[in-house]
């Protein structure tokens, strides 16, 4: 967050350069629900969610299932800490800056305490057992000042941006105009500074400097730093510069081999279009392999300048950091059902089925089971006792045979209505996991002519007995193929997994289908593993989507000990495409 006027430089670019002279331009990735933040923390996941804290009144905070859809939380702090008054006199209780690492079992927060283009500041630190706030053992105890400023001080003590090294040592950097970014260890125990009068490294200087965020790749650390003045919406002129070292503690050097010390710094980072004056960089920490995910906040020319998050990925066949977007997740919504009109179902977009359906199940399928309220779809699985109106004495089918309805539920088809070729199908729900409760979200071929198998099936979600799947089934010449992925629900949380919504992906395009849970990858399929001698492969044709809720049957378990009725609620279903997608 700067905090000193610095006149106005336009900068039109929004680039990360690959090599002295190359540029890379795009967009953020595409970020849903609650995304206005300013001076984002590193995003940091607890259990099955992402968490970021920002800027605000007692610290901002916000949290998302799969890092594009994202919801506010409570404030880390209801009222100041006390300290924090008789360190900053001028403070008037918004935090600035926020980070957060999870470090020896604990979440360690850091933020700071100042006042508009003053140098009386404070780093101060907060830690929590865990992020979630529906957990028991959520609190956030304040543990004072880390390190302080005053009108003598060589740097301003705003800005933190923590990192744990690979040794276990665990490092703070901070700073903001005045003599730039300095360094400091803390102790990974507590948090605080190993010691009063540890060292101080400098690190980096320009004239407008601050937001350090650190992280090391391969045999080099890496500061990223913003130059520019923040603050201002749509006339900010923040950007984002960087530089590497051998030694955590520097130098730091940038590709022209000068010392960020000395006012280097690569661009890495800057302004395009509607998106202003990027900054606060902070590596995504999830612990998860492949691409670097990096987060960030831009002033939005769209929505007045105001600041929003920002997620993107870096690059580093070079050596040497570039932001680059991700074009696999460049989706375009074509089609949803929110589920905002209380009453049926939309009829342009759901068909039901009926009766007894498949698997020997005990539910009988009807429509009135499946209604809107609140945004929720509902399909509610009864406890009732009816007629079988196709009950035949002497018939072999179990469809017939059984003279009694014991269960009512519903089961909702898109086909010929929604059905779509290609794409990334969404779904947020919450589930019912106890016994007897057999929920899905799943596909099936809309061409005529082929049946199941050949049709190609994909469960996206499916749930019995104490397991979540995510299955692929096709027909290979004449017989019957499964690629399938179990999770037990002890493995996700166990029962405060269940209390909570989820989301469930497809992602499908003409070489894969990947099937994620909250983001993680539970299935990868090849299609090419589903072509057949005759060069047929259901997974190059359109599906339907059927969501139902079943009970018992082949897999869902016995019910009798369950109480009902048994809820499967469905938040939204979404269907994105990139330009080759089909659909209706």
């Amino acid at each position: 967050m700067n905090k000193q006027p610095k006149s106005f430089s336009a900068l039109i670019l929004f680039a990360a350069l690959a090599a002295h002279c190359a540029e890379t331009k795009f967009p953020p990735l595409p970020l849903e629900g609650q995304t206005f933040i300013h001076d984002p923390s590193t995003i940091i996941k607890d259990g099955t969610n992402y968490f970021i804290f920002g800027t605000g009144r007692g610290i901002l905070t916000k949290s998302s299932p799969d890092l594009i859809h994202w919801e506010n939380g409570g404030s880390v702090f209801r009222a100041p800490p006390a300290w924090t008054m008789q360190a900053v006199p001028a403070f008037r209780g918004f935090m600035w800056a926020p980070d957060v690492i999870h470090v020896n079992g604990k979440y360690f927060l850091y933020y700071a305490v100042s006042s508009w283009g003053k140098q009386v500041s404070a780093i101060g630190l907060a830690t929590s057992p865990t992020l979630d706030q529906s957990a028991t053992n959520f609190l956030w105890s304040d543990c004072g000042p880390v390190i302080t400023s005053t009108n003598a001080s060589a740097f301003n003590t705003i800005d933190p941006g923590v990192f744990l090294d690979a040794d276990g040592k665990l490092w703070l950097a901070f700073g903001s105009y005045w003599e730039g970014i300095f360094l400091m260890e803390l102790n990974s125990q507590t948090g605080l500074r190993v010691a009063t009068n540890s060292p101080l490294y400098h690190l980096a200087w320009n004239n407008s400097i601050e937001a350090a965020c650190l992280t090391r790749h391969s045999d080099f650390y890496y500061l990223f730093v913003n130059w520019g003045q923040c603050c201002k919406g749509t006339n900010s002129t923040y950007e984002v510069r960087v530089g590497r070292a051998e030694k955590i503690t520097g130098p730091y050097l940038d590709r022209d081999g000068k010392n960020l010390a000395d006012g280097g710094g690569s661009p890495f980072l800057q302004s395009s279009g509607r998106f202003i004056g990027p900054g606060h960089i902070g590596i995504v920490n999830d612990g998860a392999s492949g691409p670097t995910r990096f987060s960030y906040h831009y002033y939005d020319a769209d929505t007045q300048g105001r600041s929003r998050l920002a997620i993107g990925m870096i690059d580093w066949s070079d050596s040497w950091p570039v932001a680059v977007n991700d074009s696999t997740n460049d989706w375009k919504l074509v089609w949803s059902d929110e589920f905002n009109a209380n009453g049926p179902p939309d009829p342009a977009n759901w068909n039901y089925e009926r009766g007894f359906v498949r698997n020997n199940e005990l539910q009988w399928y009807q429509p009135e089971n499946a209604f809107c309220t609140n945004g929720l779809l509902v399909i509610e699985a009864r406890r009732e006792h009816a007629p079988n109106p196709n009950f035949s004495t002497n018939s072999t089918d179990w469809r017939a045979s059984r003279e009694w309805i014991d269960y009512t539920a519903a089961s909702l088809t898109s086909r010929r209505l929604r059905e779509f070729t290609y794409g990334k199908f969404e779904m947020r729900a919450r589930i019912d996991t106890r016994l007897g409760s057999w929920p899905a979200f799943w596909t099936l071929g809309a061409t005529p002519g082929p049946g199941w198998p050949a049709c190609g099936e994909v469960d996206i979600m499916e749930f019995y007995t104490g397991t979540v799947l995510a299955n692929i089934d096709y027909g290979l010449d004449g017989k019957s193929k499964w690629s399938t992925v179990k999770k037990p629900i002890v493995e996700l949380g166990g029962e405060a997994w269940s209390k909570e919504f989820h989301i469930w992906t497809m992602e499908w395009d003409e070489k894969k289908i990947d099937l994620r849970l909250d983001g993680k990858l539970m299935n990868h399929f090849d299609l090419a593993e589903a072509d057949n001698a005759d060069r047929s492969n259901p997974f190059h044709r359109p599906v339907y989507f059927i969501l139902n809720q079943a009970i018992g049957g082949n897999c869902g378990g016995d019910p009798a000990q369950t109480k009902f009725p048994v809820r499967f609620e469905v938040d939204w279903v979404r269907v994105y495409q990139h330009d080759g997608g089909s659909g209706k």
